[in-house]
């Protein structure tokens, strides 16, 4: 197995930022946010953490994982952002509460990059 350099990347930004966001929510914004919108920003950091895992996991898997790397980025990429901008609701009103619309599209693409990736070995094991 070969490193992919550009997975692994994307993979250390992911975590990186994952724990400046942590960092932010539990220092700058805890005296901001109730409890409840604390708690869903937190769960925005702990679902991009698992994802910068994931993908660093990726990375030495093989250029093959081409497409489970794309939908969890991407995947990841919108179910975060939806959540960080729903709970920050409360410091901006209503015009942030939208966003959770979308929170499910990035939730079932990162569900479907695991899918795929189960798919993916399942399908190699039987050669």
């Amino acid at each position: 197995m070969k490193l992919n350099p550009g997975v692994a990347a994307i993979a250390a930004i992911w975590l990186g930022s994952g724990i400046a966001f942590g960092a932010f929510g539990a220092h700058g914004l805890k005296e901001q946010l109730s409890a409840q919108y604390l708690a869903v920003f937190e769960t925005g950091v702990r679902y991009q953490m698992y994802a910068g895992f994931g993908l660093l996991f990726f990375s030495i898997c093989g250029d093959y994982m081409k497409w489970p790397v794309r939908l969890l980025i991407w995947g990841s990429f919108i179910f975060c952002l939806s959540v960080y901008a729903v709970s920050l609701n409360e410091l901006f009103g209503d015009s942030l509460k939208k966003f959770g619309a979308i929170a499910p599209i990035g939730g079932l693409s990162m569900i479907a990059a695991w899918a795929w990736a189960a798919w993916i070995w399942m399908k190699n094991k039987t050669k």
